[in-house]
């Protein structure tokens, strides 16, 4: 096999100079985005004041609710990633491909969904009120957390079930293994790393999540952490001091989860395109239809927001969408905003994402996921916003510190996705564009094309990833900066314009899902293209 470029020192030989220099921006943007917790905690301290709430309770709730919804999203994505893997079952196959535009849809966005499809008033909640625990109080936050990561548990396990050696499976079918003893003795054992894997990265993002923000019934009682800085930072001016207090303590618990996920990461196919071998077993009779069953029941669960919102959209009133838009940068601006947000956002996380593969770099680019958006959207405003608005003016100011939060929303898929990309480039082929004189933007541009099914991949992810980011936009947008995801929570908010939060919601899910349909489809295409 022919040696590849998967050693940091091997990276730089290749870059130079400006491998180093993109490292230095990479820990820049790392830097940036935490700084402002120290600078917030400096500004405000002592802190003063105890907190409206019990800091055991809450930090137990926090806990609590992001390790039940990665164990949720895992036990519904785990056997997923097995049949797709595994077996010869194109249907698993597809289904693990469309669970990743779930995984990657805005919050607000599915947030809005359930509620549309299972709330109080909703198209299935209105005719059996059980399901109302889908969409309201602590039920209904587990059920929005774990949401998102059924697509993360089901590309991770079918890529490595997919990357087994078709002689392991070969074997245990030679052994007599069959049905329920196959599974549990071969085929969990094979992909047990990679559900463990994807269950530290699903409890991580719950982790951090602010999006008790969304659901009904879930005020004070059942917010996170980080819901909780956002209401200190709106709701209780005296004591914004607890803010970075707070937040440097949900950093460093996060921190350290961010290293220990990094570590059990090592040997593990990153990216579903790396999957080999596909097909070894069939599932025959009553087995294939039990199983083609509980793909459509899962791709129904997973696509019933993006129709609760269709129909729910169906009744609003296009003219007071627009009305209320006009409020911001109007719903073309909007739109608009969104979209330049996620190509700036893109460029610097698949760039920086080159350096970012490996090493205490890639542990900083994965801890971003550990920075609160909240608590960097607050603290930044504390930090940075004031001095930035003096300087630039506030509109400058702010799409700053959005485009801060939304590279790092990105920097960690893109970079765990180039971290394959680069794994699997020949060291040949960066010795070759040495010797033809590549150097700078055009040594850049032309590594992104040798490994272009992976880049197209981490590009979508990236841009995905933008146009959902929640929790720091909120905080540090101005009227003429909001995105769609921020008019949409502005119009949830009011109170008064559900059904055309639902359209705008609607439009915002199309995007996310075109980004990261588009990007699939050219990754499989360049990838058959050149096999």
């Amino acid at each position: 096999m022919a040696p590849r470029l998967a050693k940091r020192d091997e990276r730089l030989r290749l870059l130079g100079g400006l491998g180093r220099a993109l490292e230095a921006a990479a820990w820049l943007i790392a830097l940036l985005y935490t700084l402002p917790i120290a600078v917030a905690l400096a500004l405000f301290w002592p802190p003063g004041g105890a907190p409206p709430f019990s800091l055991p309770r809450v930090l137990a709730w926090t806990i609590g609710q992001a390790a039940a919804s990665a164990s949720i999203a895992v036990a519904l994505g785990w056997p997923l990633g097995v049949l797709a893997g595994f077996y010869w079952l194109p249907a698993a196959r597809a289904a693990v491909a469309a669970s990743l535009a779930p995984f990657m849809s805005p919050v607000a966005a599915v947030a809005l969904g359930l509620r549309a499809v299972y709330g109080e008033g909703g198209l299935l909640g209105e005719k059996a009120p059980m399901l109302h625990a889908l969409a309201e109080g602590w039920t209904g936050v587990l059920a929005l957390h774990s949401y998102f990561n059924i697509g993360l548990a089901a590309a991770m396990t079918a890529a490595a079930a997919g990357s087994t050696e078709r002689s392991v499976v070969e074997h245990a079918r030679v052994l007599g293994l069959r049905g329920p003893r196959l599974w549990l003795r071969v085929l969990i054992p094979l992909t047990r790393r990679a559900a463990a894997y994807a269950w530290s990265l699903a409890f991580l993002y719950s982790f951090t999540s602010a999006a008790p923000l969304l659901v009904q019934g879930a005020a004070y009682r059942y917010y996170t952490l980080e819901a909780w800085l956002y209401t200190l930072y709106r709701g209780f001016p005296g004591l914004i001091g607890l803010v970075p207090v707070l937040a440097l303590a949900e950093l460093a618990l996060a921190a350290l989860a961010a290293w220990l996920v990094l570590r059990l990461s090592r040997g593990l196919v990153s990216s579903p395109l790396a999957a080999r071998g596909e097909g070894v077993l069939e599932l025959r009779g009553a087995w294939r239809l039990l199983a083609l069953a509980y793909v459509a029941v899962l791709l129904g669960y997973l696509y019933a927001p993006v129709a609760g919102l269709a129909l729910q959209a169906l009744d609003a009133d296009p003219g007071r969408l627009l009305a209320y838009a006009e409020r911001g940068p109007g719903l073309l601006g909007a739109v608009a905003n969104s979209l330049l947000y996620a190509a700036a956002s893109t460029t610097l996380a698949l760039v920086l994402g080159l350096t970012a593969a490996e090493g205490g770099l890639a542990v900083a680019a994965l801890s971003l996921i550990a920075v609160a958006p909240v608590a960097y959207g607050v603290a930044a405003s504390l930090a940075y916003y004031r001095p930035l608005a003096g300087l630039l003016g506030g509109d400058t100011a702010s799409r700053l510190l959005i485009l801060l939060a939304h590279t790092a929303a990105g920097l960690p898929l893109a970079s765990r996705v180039m971290a394959e990309a680069w794994a699997r480039l020949q060291r040949e082929v960066g010795d070759t564009m040495l010797l033809l004189g590549l150097r700078g933007a055009r040594l850049i541009r032309h590594l992104l094309a040798a490994t272009a099914p992976l880049t197209v991949l981490a590009a979508g992810l990236a841009a995905a990833a933008s146009l959902g980011e929640f929790g720091a936009s909120i905080v540090v947008s101005i009227p003429s900066t909001w995105s769609l995801t921020v008019l949409v929570y502005n119009m949830l908010g009011s109170g008064r314009f559900f059904h055309e939060a639902c359209l705008a919601a609607l439009i915002l899910e199309a995007m996310s899902l075109a980004a990261i349909g588009l990007a699939a489809t050219a990754a499989k295409y360049i990838a058959r293209a050149r096999a």
